[in-house]
């Protein structure tokens, strides 16, 4: 199973970075952006220094950098070992978390 979240961004006048469930619109006189849903709060303002408060509010996805355990595991395991036993216990103790 994939886990994946997309939220939009947004600069507004004064710096600040926010995120969005939905995409923002600007409040040009204010100097910030608004959603029809929810601002689900303030990122870090060193995060995408290159999106400046006039630009359109970029879409952004996050997911986890290993979506897939098992698949991941078993390429590991295939690396170290062609013993078929061995390779099922790699496969136990990477999925049960002894991955690092």
């Amino acid at each position: 199973m994939e886990n994946k979240y997309k939220l939009w961004v947004a600069r507004d006048k004064s710096g600040e970075l926010f995120a969005y469930d939905s995409k923002p619109k600007l409040e040009c006189y204010l100097g910030f952006w608004y959603s029809d849903l929810n601002c689900m709060g303030s990122i870090s303002g060193n995060f995408l220094p290159e999106l400046k408060w006039k630009d359109e509010p970029i879409e952004v996805e996050l997911r986890p950098a290993i979506t897939d355990l098992e698949a991941k595991a078993e390429e590991y395991a295939n690396n170290v070992t062609d013993n078929e036993e061995i390779k099922e216990l790699i496969i136990n103790a990477y999925k049960a978390g002894y991955n690092e």
